[in-house]
């Protein structure tokens, strides 16, 4: 079973968007079975009524749609409401943190309490990871020091910076916090994803295509270029998510 670790659905606010029913024919075509969706940024910014989308097309997608809630950790005690009604009363299975697109530094403190609280509630909270003064890796990896019983998942590797530094910074990040895992999408370097199955083990690596920012099928044929055991190439392209995410299924 091939599962997408995260796409966002709905219209965002910086001008892409996703349907769900464009979504699952991607998924179609792509030959990926089951897919983790987050809520775009909508342009009023009223994430509660897109999580309550996520849930409904969770509901209506139960083997295909995996539901994640979005908020602004800024809200305070706000956001960790939000989280619990998420969570305890409609059922999605994780949280996502967008802090470019939101405009706040993801190791702020009242951020870390809004990790807490996932970790608590017993859920993963995928970060969208790599972006300069916002959540570069050693920001999350300082994150990820305070809330060590808190699953944390960043996007494109941890890194987005060509140069190689923000891919060092990634590498130590990961390797200094167990709790700590990527995404594989948008990453330039094969070698470096192969690193992290290598040294870190294939149960950290999670595919991923943070679909419609990324193609979803390109995503996928990126995760199985990855050169590893054969044994492990169906934890990265669905186990460890499913894992993750507490679902048995």
């Amino acid at each position: 079973m091939i599962l997408d670790g995260l796409a966002m659905v709905g219209d965002s606010v910086n001008g892409y968007g996703l349907g769900v029913e464009e979504l699952l024919a991607s998924m179609t075509t792509s030959g990926i079975d089951r897919c983790v969706v987050a809520p775009a940024l909508p342009e009023d910014y009223g994430l509660e009524t897109r999580n309550d989308a996520v849930a409904a097309s969770q509901e209506r997608y139960p083997e295909r749609l995996i539901g994640l809630c979005r908020l602004d950790p800024r809200r305070r005690e706000g956001a960790i409401a939000e989280l619990r009604r998420c969570v305890l009363r409609l059922g999605l299975k994780g949280l996502m943190l967008h802090p470019m697109e939101e405009g706040y530094r993801v190791n702020e403190p009242y951020v870390g309490r809004v990790l807490e609280e996932a970790g608590s509630l017993g859920v993963p909270v995928v970060v969208a990871a790599g972006y300069p003064w916002v959540s570069h890796a050693l920001q999350v990896g300082s994150v990820a020091h305070q809330v060590p019983e808190t699953t944390i998942v960043m996007t494109h590797g941890g890194h987005i910076n060509i140069s190689g530094l923000a891919q060092a910074d990634a590498l130590l990040a990961l390797r200094g916090h167990e709790n700590l895992h990527i995404c594989t999408n948008g990453v330039y370097r094969q070698d470096y994803l192969e690193e992290c199955v290598a040294s870190l083990g294939a149960g950290r690596v999670l595919f991923a295509s943070m679909s419609p920012v990324f193609h979803q099928g390109f995503e996928l044929d990126r995760a199985r270029a990855i050169r590893m055991d054969e044994s492990d190439r169906s934890l990265v392209l669905g186990e460890n998510m499913l894992r993750l995410l507490g679902d048995d299924s």
